[in-house]
């Protein structure tokens, strides 16, 4: 250490060996949400082999009554059968300016939240950076 204070050393990776493989040190930074991601995405994939093939699992299930009752709507539609159930689907396709009004009525809500962020976001960059960019 040559007395000199303060001093520092460490290892820096630059590989990863793992049962005959080698990785780049990126391999560590692997985060919670990362895995949570990945395995989602799993999951989405195992519901969807599931419904093209017709084997109902845990993923499929769900999906499966959805589209069940999507079709009991059509019939019910078609077949001018009243259940609860339907009751909004028969008032939206009786008068379609409900569309038009449901539509209306979020579209501001979204567009004032959408400038809330952008104000923040904008007055959070000014004091964080300073004028100063990450690479400049």
């Amino acid at each position: 250490m040559l007395k000199i204070r303060p001093f520092h050393y460490g290892l820096i990776i630059n590989a990863v060996y793992d049962d005959g493989s080698i990785f780049s040190p990126a391999v560590l930074d692997i985060t919670d949400d990362d895995i949570v991601k990945t395995f989602c995405s799993g999951i989405s994939n195992i519901a969807a082999v599931s419904l093209a093939i017709g084997y109902p699992t845990t993923a499929s299930v769900p999906h499966s009554i959805v589209n069940g009752f999507k079709n009991v709507a059509a019939v019910c539609l078609e077949a001018d059968i009243d259940i609860p159930q339907i009751a909004t689907i028969k008032e939206y396709l009786a008068d379609p300016s409900k569309f038009a009004a449901a539509v209306t009525a979020a579209a501001p809500e979204a567009a004032t939240e959408e400038k809330k962020e952008a104000a923040k976001e904008e007055s959070e960059e000014s004091d964080d950076d300073m004028g100063f960019g990450l690479f400049d």
